[in-house]
């Protein structure tokens, strides 16, 4: 880094104070430039599952770049295939034995729009194109994934470049009966929803019987149910992947983040032979320029293979109990605090001006950012959420391997945050 250079020359779009210069990370942990160790208590975007600094995951890269490097993306190579190998013994639900690559969760999503799309045009239903989205959502930030999803903030300004897909409220599955017939279900192709809504809800869980419903409809109705389990996904809530905290299986799954740990930048979508066959030949899935490099393949495995070798999916299933019963004790009576909810290490804390009667923050007091910077101000980083009905909401997304004296930190700097940001009025 040149001494003394401006750090906010590295945004593209200036706004506010720019972040911390991180310079490294151990565990929980980020380091910046200027000596400060930062708590890292949303893994970054809920993406940093297996902690910062493994030396292991920067081997396993290098050690395939040696080899291979730029390979047209339909071609095999042999990381590749062992990452695809993996996936389907080890991580995949029984029959999903398709895997397309992408770069992260946006290429993922928008893939899975496009697969929905191209299985009812293979079946002979060229008619089908809408896919239902839930309100509030966010899917990721290419046109097609900002159309099918409700993020106000992220798609301001974009709205006439967006297709119109129908909406439903995040928790009445009588509203998307009611929307499938309304808009027909010869025109529907999917459904898409995260199990947990993240970044637009602040982990909403609609409950067992919704999600009854729904898939119940999307079978009745030959319509491509997609699980975006970006956030959701590789152990995130205590359980391989978040629909399995329900009772539904998805058409199709989506995984990002937790796929590469935060090291590499890689992203995956799955589906049974049902979906996948009929485009067989028709050549109507297009890959993505760096679709599943090689190197990336290599360090998604060595995540993977961290996750597996230190049980870290169990882990969270039991330090999620222990992690939500300290975040309800500190925060589970604040007078700021709505509603604290989530599973495994993956916590929203939706936050308003008043309890009783409920009173949401003005949009334009951006209270939960607020939190978020003074969290921040006192040594730890917590995920900012909310849109739609959710005004303010702040996330939990950390390492699988924060211990309890951890937890405690940042619970209390959390709390003391929530404090500050209040007195300023």
């Amino acid at each position: 880094m040149t001494s003394g250079a401006d750090p906010q020359r590295y945004a593209f779009v200036r706004a506010g104070a720019p972040g911390p210069t991180i310079v490294g990370g151990s565990g929980s942990y980020l380091f910046t430039d200027d000596g400060r160790r930062i708590l890292d208590g949303a893994g970054g975007a809920i993406v940093a599952n297996i902690g910062h600094g493994r030396p292991e995951i920067a081997r396993a890269v290098a050690a395939a770049m040696t080899t291979i490097d730029y390979v047209m993306p339909p071609w095999p190579t042999p990381n590749r295939l062992a990452l695809r190998d993996a996936l389907v013994a080890h991580w995949l639900p029984a029959g999903f034995e398709h895997v397309f690559f992408t770069s992260g969760g946006s290429e993922s999503t928008d893939s899975a729009l496009r697969l929905a799309r191209a299985y009812q045009v293979a079946k002979g239903r060229p008619q089908r194109w809408k896919v239902i989205g839930r309100h509030p959502s966010y899917h990721g930030i290419t046109l097609s994934t900002l159309a099918v999803g409700s993020h106000s903030g992220r798609r301001a300004g974009y709205e006439p470049m967006l297709t119109e897909f129908p909406k439903v409220p995040w928790d009445d599955a009588e509203a998307v009966a009611k929307i499938i017939e309304a808009e027909d279900p010869d025109t529907i192709a999917g459904f898409i929803a995260e199990p947990i809504t993240g970044a637009a809800g602040g982990c909403l869980v609609a409950d067992d019987d919704y999600w009854s419903s729904v898939s119940a409809l999307c079978r009745e109705h030959d319509i491509v149910l997609i699980a975006d389990e970006v956030m959701t996904g590789f152990g995130r809530t205590g359980t391989i992947w978040g629909h399995q905290q329900f009772p539904f299986t998805p058409d199709v799954i989506v995984g990002g983040k937790g796929l590469g740990g935060g090291y590499v930048p890689i992203g995956m979508v799955s589906t049974t032979a049902r979906l996948a066959e009929p485009l067989a030949g028709t050549g109507a899935f297009m890959f993505f320029t760096f679709t599943g490099g090689d190197a990336m393949c290599a360090g998604a495995l060595a995540v993977l293979d961290t996750l597996r070798r230190e049980r870290l999916v169990e882990r969270v299933a039991e330090i999620g109990p222990v992690f939500e019963a300290k975040l309800r004790a500190a925060l589970g009576h604040h007078p700021n605090v709505i509603e604290i909810r989530g599973r495994g290490l993956f916590w929203g804390v939706e936050l308003v001006e008043r309890r009783d009667p409920p009173t949401p923050f003005a949009l334009t007091r951006r209270f939960a950012a607020d939190v978020s910077a003074e969290a921040l101000a006192r040594g730890a980083w917590i995920y900012v959420a909310g849109s739609g009905p959710v005004h303010d909401a702040v996330m939990f997304g950390p390492a699988f391997t924060i211990s309890e004296p951890e937890i405690d930190e940042l619970v209390a700097i959390v709390a003391a945050a929530i404090d500050a940001a209040a007195a300023k009025g």
